[in-house]
């Protein structure tokens, strides 16, 4: 850890129950914190509540949740509870996102399952990954070309992996028919384009579900109790929606057409229960149906993270984030529709009210944003621009981060838009960003920041702006092609520079991000004009960059070429740095330590 003389710690931000993963970032889908067990009659979760990741469960009853893996230096990705009793859980450690497999038996020992010494293999195991009998795990794996992600079917006795679908591309395993006969398999070309195949696991015949041209999304959700495959899907339609489809015919039918994005969905392994969640503005709506039955739905105040259905269907369960306080986790009966909380986190002393949904003017339409409003502050006050990651990813109602709440307590206003790249408002805003990175993003920040500076209760000279990955990208942008709008600026392992940036891709994230960037064969010019590092001699205001030595997704080097660049202009720049520590900074210590280094940033900086 690289950084000035150390503070004393503040007291602890409050931690939440469950890590929570973005359902748009196709290649990773379907990695659930939350399992069942066989019988329905126990939840386990992946809880960070300890520092790194261990798995607990609690009895779906109610009770006391235990610690049952507790695994030193690792984080959990995804878990999945297998018929026999066996537990699977995927994990990394020091944030390098190279995942393993392993697996705790009912005895309570812990072993690898599908582990690999490989510097850059990974296996990543989705919801519903074991097979209805307990014999089988089906995995995604790069461990036959560092370049593609495959299909493996791994022998949970022998721990043999048969691949079942091998070709350059990246795949994501998907969950097994009721019968145990086939495979669902997702091929990603994007975030926006996707195909669905079935695999006949014992002959290996595989069947494409969603052949199309052009971009088309389609995700597993699950496969239903007559056989078809459910997707999430906007096939026909500016929105994701729900449809069914059968292996052999291909016809497809709707099972749900919400005038929304449908942002995740769950079946049980025996396909009569279905739970699918739709993302109304960022609120969540909570839908479900048993069998043929009607489906019932409830309203909620806030997000849900994630989402399982028991194996016989008679329960589902979900990660709950409310717009005013702690994380929960659910339980909820689909006969019946009871909903109740499981667990819920230890609450922190504030928590922010449901924010202003409001629509900014842009260059190509409204640009939607939260905005949360300090109480009882009178006059002009600071306002900080929060942008989120992806930039295919969406900010929800909800002031996730304790270091934005303190500083809205402090008397900031906090401005939190979905700028062009965005999910959850259409096919179209999505897209937009495609190959644009620094273009269309950036006329929307200049409309934001215009719109910033005319707020009779903003002060024009206290504006700040905040990110993280994407985000970071996107601060770095604002205060180098923009730098006349802000008077400070916390940046979190962004990229500055979009050459070495694909340059120092992972060899499976090339072939889209040629699609996603910029190609650097054709667009290298284009790609240094959009890049942020260009433009390191506009910089006007201090700045903070936090950055992990582990990154995988944006390697040191982006943040270190920012900071030399400012540095050797004489600019006010702080850097802190991390050994250990990946595209987010899972450890307490390193948690903490972010938050009291931005809150005493911006004390400095934003609010003097």
């Amino acid at each position: 850890m690289t950084t000035e003389a150390k503070k004393p710690l503040a007291p602890r931000a409050p931690r939440p129950l469950v890590y929570s993963f973005p359902h748009t970032t196709r290649r990773y889908s379907g990695g659930s914190p939350l399992a069942f067990s066989p019988d329905g009659t126990t939840l386990a979760f992946a809880s960070p509540k300890d520092g790194p990741a261990v798995v607990c469960e609690i009895p779906v009853a109610g009770g006391t949740a235990r610690t049952s893996i507790a695994m030193d230096g690792y984080a959990v990705h995804g878990i999945a509870w297998s018929s026999t009793g066996d537990l699977f859980v995927s994990a990394d450690r020091g944030g390098t996102e190279r995942w393993q497999v392993f697996v705790r038996h009912p005895d309570g020992i812990v072993e690898d399952f599908a582990v690999s010494d490989g510097e850059r293999v990974q296996h990543h195991m989705s919801r519903n990954a074991v097979s209805p009998d307990g014999s089988s795990v089906a995995i995604s794996t790069n461990g036959r070309q560092d370049t593609d992600v495959d299909v493996a079917v791994v022998d949970t006795h022998s721990k043999e992996q048969r691949l079942v679908l091998a070709i350059p591309a990246w795949h994501v395993a998907g969950g097994w028919s009721p019968d145990g006969r086939w495979l669902c398999a997702m091929r990603v070309a994007q975030n926006t384009d996707q195909d669905l195949f079935a695999i006949e696991v014992e002959s290996g015949e595989l069947t494409d579900l969603t052949a199309h041209e052009g971009e088309m999304q389609n995700v597993p959700a699950g496969w239903l109790a007559d056989g078809r495959v459910l997707a999430i899907t906007d096939f026909g339609s500016e929105f994701l929606h729900l449809e069914a489809i059968d292996v052999h015919s291909g016809e497809r039918e709707m099972f749900d057409d919400p005038e929304w994005d449908v942002e995740l969905a769950a079946t049980s392994s025996d396909g009569r229960g279905v739970a699918w969640s739709v993302n109304e503005d960022g609120y969540s709506r909570l839908r479900w149906r048993i069998g043929a039955g009607p489906i019932a739905e409830r309203e909620t105040r806030g997000m849900v993270g994630d989402l399982v259905v028991s194996s016989e269907g008679a329960r589902a369960a979900y990660t709950f984030l409310p717009v005013d306080g702690p994380q929960e986790i659910h339980v909820l009966d689909l006969a019946s529709g009871e909903d109740r909380i499981l667990l819920k986190a230890e609450p922190a002393p504030e928590y922010a009210l449901r924010p202003e949904s409001i629509r900014i003017p842009g260059t190509e339409g409204a640009i939607p944003a939260y905005v949360w409003r300090p109480a009882g502050v009178a006059g002009r006050r600071p306002a900080l621009l929060v942008i989120h990651g992806g930039p295919e990813g969406q900010s929800r109602p909800v002031l996730g981060f304790p270091v934005l709440l303190e500083l809205l307590n402090r008397g900031v206003t906090i401005v939190v838009p979905n700028v062009h790249g965005s999910t959850g408002y259409g096919k179209s805003w999505q897209t937009r960003i495609h190959r644009d990175w620094g273009g269309i993003d950036l006329a929307d920040f200049r409309s934001i920041a215009e719109w910033m500076r005319e707020q009779l209760d903003f002060d024009p000279d206290r504006l700040g702006v905040w990110g993280g990955s994407y985000g970071g990208f996107a601060t770095l942008t604002c205060v180098t092609r923009l730098p006349e709008y802000w008077r400070c600026a916390v940046e979190l392992f962004g990229p500055c520079n979009l050459v070495t940036m694909l340059e120092n891709d992972p060899p499976n994230w090339r072939r889209w991000n040629r699609l996603w960037i910029g190609d650097l064969e054709t667009d290298r010019q284009k790609l240094i004009e959009r890049s942020p590092i260009t433009y390191v001699e506009n910089v006007r205001c201090p700045l903070l960059i936090f950055q992990g030595d582990n990154d995988p997704r944006i390697p040191r080097e982006e943040s270190d070429q920012m900071v030399d660049g400012l540095r050797a202009l004489g600019r006010t720049v702080e850097y802190v740095t991390f050994a250990g520590e990946g595209h987010g900074f899972a450890g307490r210590e390193a948690a903490q330590l972010v938050h009291e280094r931005t809150i005493d940033f911006f004390e400095r900086n934003l609010l003097g």
